[in-house]
């Protein structure tokens, strides 16, 4: 059993929370910001409020807008170009997990010669960059709490991972009301994504105790505060549910990490360019139940926060099959498409069960397969 761990970067949680962002930058004697969002941000009406927060702090901004999906490794090197020449004394992102990400990239660079992807893995040496405050305006990534970003290598058509202290905030706004206008596609995308964090970590080969609560805590809320946010977008509670509950699910990534699904996941995204959550939710039931085999009791534990009673004497295929179907109906419960419908090509789509086998995160699945094996799961979920 792994006992040590980790709990990163201080939340100021809330409703309208995000309008203390220039006093409290003031406060620790922050001078000038380097801003990082995309376009989308300053479109609805969210990225100029904070702007015009931290000039009336005095806190000169300069603005890097071009944020894209998925970061590409090439747009995070021009985007640290910019900042290494900026003077900024803190980076402040605004956005989902590609605004964090891209935050986190840039950081990364700032005193670490570009390329970017020769950092990919674990880094305990990098350079440090700077003070990072990050914004974050969905309830699913949980990056503002972790270790790591994820860069799209655009050379390689994969996506990989930088795990180093020089990717940890120093502190995040988790402001509810900045995810009021979220439609409830994103909504759901970006809530199932903090609910395979929860799962995944739970499950994986580096679960401990402090991220067994933090999941189970997630998986509960998510279960009951998932759907009222799809359903209803003004629903208040329902937001800061959610806003918490991803939070929480990023605590237990950063612990325990992810495994299989997210694997999955990557592999679809950087292949099928999907949207990240939805790529995580597609295999997401059968991963739980393969996981069965060696972790049931922790499968029992998912079906237990999810409201489904295991039958006490059942086998680890029963459990195992129990959660698939209890994980399966939540995912159309709250609206999102299979792979079919999302129209992936089947026959593509087997043709990259090696990619998935090679991503990093596959040496934290609890027990060895095959690419063969995760071919089988594609097929099963492909219709499902």
């Amino acid at each position: 059993m792994i006992t040590s761990y980790e709990c990163f970067v201080p939340p100021i949680m809330g409703f309208g929370s995000s309008k203390r962002i220039g006093i409290t930058l003031r406060a620790k004697g922050y001078k000038k910001a380097f801003v990082i969002y995309d376009k989308g941000m300053k479109d609805f009406g969210i990225a100029d409020p904070i702007i015009e927060n931290l000039d009336m702090a005095n806190i000169e901004a300069v603005c890097f807008d071009g944020v894209l999906p998925d970061p590409p490794d090439e747009m995070v090197e021009a985007a640290a170009g910019i900042a290494r020449n900026s003077g900024c004394d803190v980076i402040v992102a605004i956005g989902g997990g590609s605004s964090m990400d891209t935050a986190k990239g840039v950081n990364v660079l700032i005193n670490n010669p570009p390329p970017i992807k020769q950092y990919f893995g674990v880094q305990k040496n990098l350079r440090p960059g700077l003070p990072m405050v990050f914004v974050p305006t969905t309830s699913g990534t949980g990056s503002e709490t972790t270790n790591m970003c994820v860069i799209s290598c655009v050379s390689e058509g994969k996506k990989d991972s930088v795990v180093s202290p020089v990717c940890v905030g120093t502190l995040a706004f988790l402001d509810p009301e900045l995810t009021m206008g979220l439609p409830p596609k994103p909504t759901a995308m970006t809530g199932i994504d903090a609910f395979a964090h929860a799962v995944e970590s739970i499950t994986g080969a580096q679960a401990n105790p402090l991220s067994d609560a933090l999941a189970r805590d997630a998986i509960r809320t998510i279960n009951k505060w998932l759907p009222r946010a799809v359903d209803n977008g003004k629903d208040q509670v329902a937001r800061e549910k959610m806003m918490e509950a991803s939070f929480f699910a990023g605590m237990a990534f950063t612990n325990a990490l992810v495994h299989l699904g997210h694997s999955i996941g990557h592999s679809i995204g950087a292949t099928f360019h999907v949207p990240h959550g939805l790529a995580c939710a597609f295999c997401l039931p059968e991963v739980i139940e393969y996981t069965a085999r060696t972790e049931s009791e922790k499968v029992v534990m998912i079906c237990e926060a999810m409201g489904v009673t295991v039958p006490e004497n059942a086998t680890w295929q029963e459990i195992g099959a129990l959660a698939k179907d209890t994980i399966r109906a939540f995912i159309k419960r709250i609206g999102l498409p299979n792979m079919e419908e999302s129209g992936i090509p089947l026959e593509a789509l087997l043709k990259i069960a090696p990619m998935v086998t090679a991503d990093t995160g596959f040496a934290l699945i609890p027990y060895r397969i095959t690419a063969a094996r995760v071919a089988e799961m594609f097929r099963s979920a492909y219709s499902a």
